[in-house]
C-alpha cells in the first residue's frame, strides 16, 4: 500500500525526486502533476479517512505561496503549469517546481 511505504507527501516527493523514472517514466512537471492528482482522486474515490491519506504538506498553502511569489502576471495556472510556463520545458519545469517546494518547505509554512 502506498501509505505504508510513503506515509506523507514529503516522503513521497523525496522518492519521486530521487527516482523519477520509477514513478513517472521521465522527470516532467506534467507527469508529477498527474501522479499527485491521481493519488488525490483515488483517496477521494475510495473515501479514505483523513488519517489514511497522504498528508504532511500544505498543498493549498503552497499553491497560494507560489501564486503570490512567482505569478505577478496573474496567469490562470497552478504551480505545475506555472513552473512549466516559466521554465519553458517539461523537464526544466520539474526542476523548478522542486526548487519552489524546497523554498516553501524551508520557510516552515508547508507543514
Amino acid at each position: 500500500m502506498l501509505h505504508d511505504r510513503y506515509p506523507d507527501l514529503p516522503t513521497l516527493l523525496a522518492a519521486i525526486r530521487t527516482r523519477p523514472g520509477m514513478f513517472l517514466g521521465r522527470p516532467t512537471i506534467s507527469g508529477l502533476h498527474l501522479l499527485l492528482c491521481g493519488i488525490a482522486f483515488a483517496e477521494d474515490f475510495h473515501q479514505l479517512p483523513e488519517g489514511k491519506r497522504i498528508g504532511g504538506f500544505d498543498r493549498e498553502g503552497f499553491e497560494q505561496w507560489a501564486e503570490g511569489r512567482h505569478n505577478p502576471r496573474r496567469l490562470s495556472l497552478n504551480s505545475f503549469g506555472l513552473a512549466a510556463h516559466l521554465a519553458k520545458s517539461e523537464d526544466a519545469g520539474f526542476d523548478l517546481w522542486f526548487r519552489w517546494y524546497d523554498e516553501f518547505a524551508g520557510l516552515g509554512v508547508g507543514r
